[in-house]
């Protein structure tokens, strides 16, 4: 490789490093504001209020399910499902957590990335709500 290619790569891969960066501190900035107004919700800050008992440590395994699913990192091995399966959430809970993080995103992260994790999150709204719709039907005793 030329001195020329090499430096070209260096300099490409710091550009990248420091997108990443960003990434991750826009994803920090908007999960802390989704949190304070999910405390603040009357309809989904009880359901967290029961569930989360140190907020840091869940926002830092937030970011890291969200790193993940942004930028491919390997941080969150986690298993989202089955810690939402007693927390009696349906519908109105989804749409609620998805209007907030919509809120907090474009408060907080440039416009672009925004309409990008609001779009994944609408994905996963859509597709949680039905999974776990699904599991507590099967889980449900028959009549």
């Amino acid at each position: 490789m030329t001195d020329a290619a090499q430096a070209q790569t260096i300099e490409h891969d710091a550009e990248e490093a420091a997108a990443r960066e960003q990434i991750e501190q826009a994803l920090d900035a908007a999960l802390r504001r989704f949190y304070e107004k999910v405390q603040q919700d009357d309809l989904i800050g009880p359901v967290f209020a029961r569930a989360v008992h140190d907020w840091d440590g869940h926002i830092r395994v937030m970011r890291d399910f969200w790193s993940r699913a942004l930028l491919g990192t390997t941080r969150y091995n986690g298993q989202p499902f089955p810690p939402h399966l007693t927390l009696g959430i349906g519908h109105s809970h989804f749409e609620r957590w998805l209007k907030l993080w919509e809120e907090a995103a474009n408060e907080t992260m440039p416009p672009a990335l925004a309409s990008h994790v609001v779009n994944m999150a609408g994905n996963m709204s859509h597709c949680w709500g039905r999974a776990l719709e699904s599991m507590l039907a099967s889980a449900a005793p028959a009549d």
